[in-house]
């Protein structure tokens, strides 16, 4: 029997509201073949024996964006190889949870809306040198696993991947590193533009008419921005 080299796994994640994706509905090609990882009951695809030090795997899921990954080998923790990737939903998907902003764009590009609706907050610096948030009064909103800016104009974005107490949460992104008593941050959506040049968001229901902004995404890293009425 041969031997069982373990190179790396996989957490995949829905990018509108974070939630973890967990099924077999998920093809999964590398240098043009179907590639069958291990499914653990966690979560994890687990990916053993491919070639190369930096596979490129092409991730297919209905009702999602295909997603191309490149995972470098010789990056990753030798005690804990996993690389979690986030998935942008596909309209019109099979999704009741959201409604959908439609516009039009540069083709092959990305696309970044961000909500008008703030919830205060003020930064802080955890003892590991980590960002972490504090909210400023009540919200009943699942924050954590979900995206979000303080600027409506530039497209940068990060991730609340975790609550550390109550009110308190852990930031992963572009987050603005200088020090502010106090700010807002903002509701973030992502979502791609087709070939035609089409793109649908998906967004929170009351937050397709509280948009402050976009910001156009092409391949060679430069944005423009526009308005959305």
């Amino acid at each position: 029997m041969p031997d069982v080299t373990i190179d790396f796994a996989l957490l995949l994640y829905d990018d509108f509201d974070g939630t973890p994706i967990r099924d077999a509905n998920i093809i999964f090609r590398h240098e043009g073949r179907i590639v069958t990882p291990l499914r653990k009951r966690e979560g994890f695809y687990v990916f053993c024996n491919l070639s190369g030090s930096e596979p490129e795997l092409e991730i297919n899921r209905p009702h999602y964006h295909r997603k191309l990954k490149r995972i470098i080998k010789n990056r990753l923790d030798p005690g804990n190889p996993v690389v979690s990737i986030r998935l942008i939903r596909k309209y019109p998907g099979n999704f009741s949870d959201c409604d959908w902003l439609h516009g039009t764009g540069p083709p092959g590009g990305g696309v970044c809306a961000v909500s008008s609706v703030e919830i205060p907050i003020r930064q802080q610096t955890g003892d590991d040198g980590a960002c972490l948030l504090s909210i400023l009064g009540s919200t009943a909103a699942r924050l954590v696993g979900k995206r979000f800016a303080v600027d409506a104009k530039s497209g940068e974005t990060f991730l609340i991947t975790r609550m550390t107490a109550p009110g308190m949460y852990l930031v992963q992104g572009a987050f603005p590193t200088a020090p502010k008593a106090a700010r807002h941050m903002m509701r973030a959506y992502l979502s791609r533009i087709g070939s035609d040049g089409c793109w649908q968001i998906p967004v929170e229901f009351g937050h397709n008419d509280a948009m402050a902004g976009m910001v156009y995404h092409n391949d060679g890293g430069d944005s423009q921005w526009d308005s959305v009425s």
